[in-house]
């Protein structure tokens, strides 16, 4: 089976989205699937990049714009140059202020990928796009490129349904569009041209990264004004949970050790790289990163009330968010129960954060996927979550009478103090039986890989594509 991934970050990006295009591109790779996945090539930002080669020169037919195609041997992707669209010092633009022909260089990007497909005799049974840099394939399989993707299914992955890039209709044209679809039931947005809507319009189908994100933004207003829309093509979207690596996130993996003493010796070695004590209290960690959504809120509610539980609480952010004084301040008035200590810039730092933690306090969060719950539960660490959060309808929570397979918290509400609190409460309670460690193995021993996410995609895919 081959694929054809189109996504405006992959490979060399260090983006979520890359990431996630990465984990995919190789799972793929181990299924045997050939994925040719096509991403611009960011001279400019991408440092690591000596190894690269220009394979292929040619013109894509939206724009009649040569390009070329770079490879470097020791990887699956397949990256896209062109000078005037991305060899610029910015991906989308500079911060707050996107390029203004941002709808040109990805609907560019699309028409190139399929010109180099087509020219190179790759024959796809399903393309894919990612997020809107990616989602004008959709139509230009059936249109400029009808002759050799006609029948082919189109699937768009939309990693936040918040992500979107908007045109005024003058633009129509050069994107290829039929003017007729620009309405409120195609790809028209308060009069505007939504690259998004349009993706989803042409998809035979849409892929969202978790069943909790499916079910959010079809019965909440979390997609703002495309609510209506994403409502009336509801049949045709589907939530498929995102994994993670274990390779990365399991702490454990390489020791031998049971998962309690590892923890145990992961809390000493937190200890010493945040410099403070935890003094065997129960350690719950708030990772307050820009997609945790209303947890700050709902966490800076309780701040009082968990000083006077037997609870030490770890905040990670960054330096530059807002509520960053705000929890320092916090940390000096409680320094036996709370400290606040930045993120790294990879992902060392996360991964000793939930490795010596005991809990997780996960309110609403803004992240689709939800993969920091999968990342805790890979550390043996308890979240304390929504029952509709992401990935949380595959937990099982903790109740007096089940114990077994028990391996979260689950609440009503996220958005909800006296339900977290509440939880918290339970946590301190169990965490002084002996089946705190029941639930800690359950959660260590809970694994979802990304080869789960890739078997759900190729079901789906193969629905359209007869195989």
């Amino acid at each position: 089976m081959n694929i054809l991934v189109i996504s405006p970050e992959a490979g060399l990006s260090t983006s979520a989205l890359a990431t996630a295009v990465n984990r995919i591109t190789d799972a793929f790779d181990c299924g045997g699937i050939m994925a040719l996945t096509c991403s611009p090539y960011y001279k400019a930002i991408f440092s690591d990049s000596s190894d690269m080669q220009c394979i292929f020169k040619g013109t894509e037919r939206l724009h009649y714009k040569p390009f070329e195609i770079w490879k470097s041997q020791n990887s699956n992707h397949t990256y896209i140059y062109n000078e005037e669209f991305f060899g610029r010092p910015y991906v989308y633009g500079e911060p707050s202020q996107p390029y203004a022909d941002n709808h040109i260089r990805y609907s560019f990007l699309a028409s190139a990928a399929l010109e180099f497909a087509a020219v190179s005799g790759f024959k796809p049974n399903a393309v894919l796009g990612h997020e809107w840099g990616g989602a004008l394939a959709g139509h230009l399989i059936h249109s400029l490129y009808a002759s050799e993707f006609d029948k082919i299914p189109f699937f768009l992955t939309v990693h936040n349904i918040k992500y979107d890039f908007l045109v005024p209709d003058t633009e129509i044209g050069k994107l290829g569009l039929p003017r007729a679809d620009h309405n409120m039931d195609g790809y028209e947005y308060w009069g505007k041209v939504s690259l998004l809507k349009a993706g989803i319009l042409y998809a035979n189908m849409v892929l969202l990264p978790s069943s909790g994100y499916r079910d959010a933004i079809l019965n909440t207003n979390i997609a703002g004004g495309m609510t209506g829309f994403l409502q009336r093509n509801a049949s045709k979207i589907k939530g498929i949970q995102f994994g993670v690596s274990y390779s990365l996130w399991d702490f454990n993996k390489d020791t031998g050790l049971p998962i309690q003493v590892a923890k145990q010796n992961a809390k000493l070695e937190l200890e010493q790289l945040v410099g403070t004590k935890f003094n065997d209290k129960l350690l719950l960690y708030a990772h307050l990163d820009k997609e945790a959504g209303d947890t700050t809120e709902t966490l800076s509610t309780l701040l009082a009330d968990l000083a006077g539980l037997d609870v030490f609480v770890l905040v990670g952010m960054e330096k530059d968010q807002p509520e960053w004084d705000y929890y320092n301040n916090v940390a000096a008035e409680y320094p036996n129960n709370f400290c606040v200590r930045p993120l790294g810039k990879d992902s060392n730092t996360l991964k000793k954060y939930l490795a010596g933690s005991d809990i997780l306090f996960a309110g609403n969060l803004r992240e689709p996927s939800s993969s920091i719950l999968l990342k805790a539960l890979a550390a043996g660490t308890i979240p304390i979550t929504g029952k509709d959060t992401g990935v949380a309808s595959m937990l099982k929570s903790y109740t007096d009478n089940r114990l077994e397979n028990a391996n979260a918290f689950l609440v009503e509400d996220p958005k909800s103090p006296v339900m977290m609190l509440r939880s918290i409460k339970k946590c301190q309670e169990v965490y002084k039986l002996s089946s705190w460690k029941c639930v800690v193995e359950n959660a260590y021993n809970f694994r979802y890989e990304w080869d789960r996410t890739i078997a759900q995609y190729l079901l789906t895919l193969g629905e359209f594509s007869g195989l």
